[in-house]
């Protein structure tokens, strides 16, 4: 599997939420120990050099998920100031920033411009996501809460869609594949 798609993988389990009991069964940490194997496996070049940066971020939003998956914290949580909860969302959020960052590095060296620019965007908008609770909360403008939930679940089913799809790029670290042709015809026209 691509590692792009395997980011995608866990991502999708991080923002898909199935309770029972009080138990989060798509557990949000399983989640980021995928990201945190995929982003491991990214292409080694220049353009993910903040890869450790990248893992350790990763590492912290899944120790933070794997304390919150247990009810006695999690409910403790919905309790206190959201502002709280929004610490404890930053270092997911960051993942979002660096690695949109570091896929625009990798499009760009590679002559790619259509995932670059997609990738800047991404990243705007994540920067926009993690800045606009500190205006709702810390603020009080309130009138800016439904805009930044609804941003939040666009922005992390976004980048989920956009892992998919450069996931097959070399840049990437994916293989392209020739689709729609059989080995055989391929190893014969060859």
């Amino acid at each position: 599997m691509a590692p792009l798609s395997l980011v995608a993988s866990g991502l999708l389990l991080v923002a898909l939420v199935a309770p029972v009991g009080g138990y989060d069964v798509l557990a949000d940490w399983v989640g980021w120990a995928l990201v945190v194997a995929a982003l491991r496996r990214l292409p080694r070049t220049s353009a993910t050099r903040q890869r450790p940066v990248l893992v350790g971020l990763a590492v912290t939003a899944g120790l933070l998920s794997a304390l919150l998956w247990f009810p006695l914290l999690h409910e403790a949580l919905a309790d206190v100031d959201p502002a709280i909860a929004w610490a404890l969302s930053l270092p997911a959020l960051l993942v979002t920033v660096l690695l949109a960052h570091e896929l625009a590095a990798a499009a760009a060296g590679a002559h790619d411009p259509a995932p670059r620019r997609r990738w800047h965007l991404v990243r705007t908008v994540a920067v926009l996501v993690a800045v606009l609770p500190v205006l709702v909360y810390g603020a009080g403008l309130d009138q800016l809460e439904p805009l930044a939930f609804v941003l939040a679940d666009l922005l992390i089913l976004t980048v989920i869609v956009m892992l998919l799809v450069d996931a097959r790029r070399p840049w990437a670290g994916g293989t392209p594949r020739d689709f729609g042709r059989s080995a055989a015809r391929t190893a014969r026209d060859s």
